[in-house]
């Protein structure tokens, strides 16, 4: 245990963790393409917390676009490495042990422009 009794997360389990994360989002995106689906955008960007007035990176977002069976999809997955801790004056962005991985899978019909969220099991 380390200080304080708090048991920190071995390194190896958390690095293997998040990479079984990736590699669920990419065997998504391989479901997909077998599928028939076309994928139209694939794109990374840093993802951002305001502290103040001031803008830390806290890790990376992907965005996926395809069609697939008259519908248009999007997957996004948000990557943080890093987490706003601390309040008032005192708020400082502490790096996470392990990335917190968040898929979000959405549909929208072709005849619609309104996203919906759903469950990634219901899709396959």
């Amino acid at each position: 245990m380390g200080a304080g009794g708090e048991k920190r997360p071995m390194r190896e389990i958390a690095e293997t963790k998040a990479a079984g994360k990736e590699e669920a989002f990419n065997e998504i995106l391989e479901r997909v393409k077998s599928a028939g689906g076309e994928i139209t955008i694939d794109e990374s960007s840093p993802l951002y917390t305001e502290v103040g007035t001031e803008e830390l990176e806290v890790g990376e977002q992907r965005i996926v676009e395809f069609s697939l069976n008259r519908f248009d999809f999007q997957l996004t997955r948000d990557s943080e490495t890093h987490i706003l801790s601390g309040a008032g004056h005192q708020k400082h962005i502490e790096e996470l042990p392990m990335p917190r991985i968040k898929i979000i899978m959405k549909r929208k019909p072709d005849t619609s422009n309104d996203w919906q969220v759903i469950d990634l099991e219901d899709m396959f």
